[in-house]
């Protein structure tokens, strides 16, 4: 029998956060794709910074993001996890 904080694990790795840093039209259908596989999606929408993608994170404990971004702001959000003591979040770009 797994113990909670096994369970929480789980959960957390199944949990994405989905969104953009402009647009947001792409990471809607991202975010339909995953639900559709069985992952609990946080979908934050488009016109987010760095910042206040990595707060969505750490305040919904996921394990993964994809985000609609340029490489620069994709490296300006895996700076901010880290500065905030995620650096296990994983983030994938589209």
């Amino acid at each position: 029998m797994a113990t909670w904080c096994e369970d929480a694990g789980r959960d957390r790795e199944q949990r994405v956060v989905v969104g953009a840093c402009g647009d947001d039209a792409t990471a809607r259908l991202a975010a339909r794709a995953l639900l559709l596989s069985g992952r609990e999606v946080v979908f934050v929408g488009g016109g987010q910074d760095a910042e206040q993608l990595a707060r969505t994170a750490e305040a919904e404990d996921a394990g993964s993001m994809v985000i609609d971004s340029t490489a620069e702001e994709r490296a300006a959000l895996e700076r901010a996890l880290v500065a905030l003591g995620l650096p296990q979040v994983r983030v994938t770009g589209m």
